[in-house]
């Protein structure tokens, strides 16, 4: 069960990492906004990757995600993967990183959370360790170009015109 450190209502939705509630994530203001700026950050310390985009003026351009880094000589882009080396913007294969991932505590915003023995219960005791959500446990979740152009596919069919696609990097042309 999480607890809100700014107002101590307590809920199994607060992240323990993040330890702050939906409602004053919202209303926090400079403050809060700080302390999760703050807790961004050292989640991607951990993995060897930058704070924030680099924006340097004599920096190589990189349009291939929202960021809009300018990584200069020997930097890495926000994402970890584009460099600049000697001047020359380095792009990974896609056998180097084109995967998108991230340790997801359950039970959280799993896409298939619906049927999933972690976050159902479904197929208890055989697949999962309780009879409904399960706390306390991670699971693995990646994303592939091919699933993506899969599901922008099966979207454009349906004619659906609002579709948020995550990893929409994935899309990109640009490699």
């Amino acid at each position: 069960m999480g607890k809100c450190r700014s107002c101590g209502r307590e809920n199994p939705l607060i992240a323990e990492v993040l330890a702050l509630c939906r409602d004053c994530i919202q209303e926090g203001g400079k403050e809060l906004e700080s302390q999760i700026e703050k807790v961004h950050q050292q989640s991607r310390s951990v993995f060897n990757l930058i704070a924030t985009p680099p924006q340097s003026k004599e920096g190589l351009s990189c349009n291939f995600c929202f960021n809009q880094c300018r990584i200069s000589y020997g930097e890495t882009g926000f994402c970890g993967l584009r460099k600049n080396k000697n001047g020359q913007k380095i792009i990974p294969s896609p056998r180097e990183g084109y995967f998108s991932w991230y340790y997801d505590p359950l039970a959280t915003n799993c896409v298939a959370d619906w049927i999933c023995p972690g976050g159902t219960g479904a197929g208890y005791p055989e697949y999962a360790y309780n009879q409904g959500p399960e706390y306390g446990f991670k699971n693995l979740p990646r994303t592939s170009r091919s699933h993506a152009r899969e599901c922008q596919k099966a979207a454009l069919e349906a004619g659906l015109k609002r579709v948020k696609i995550g990893n929409v990097h994935l899309l990109s042309g640009e490699y």
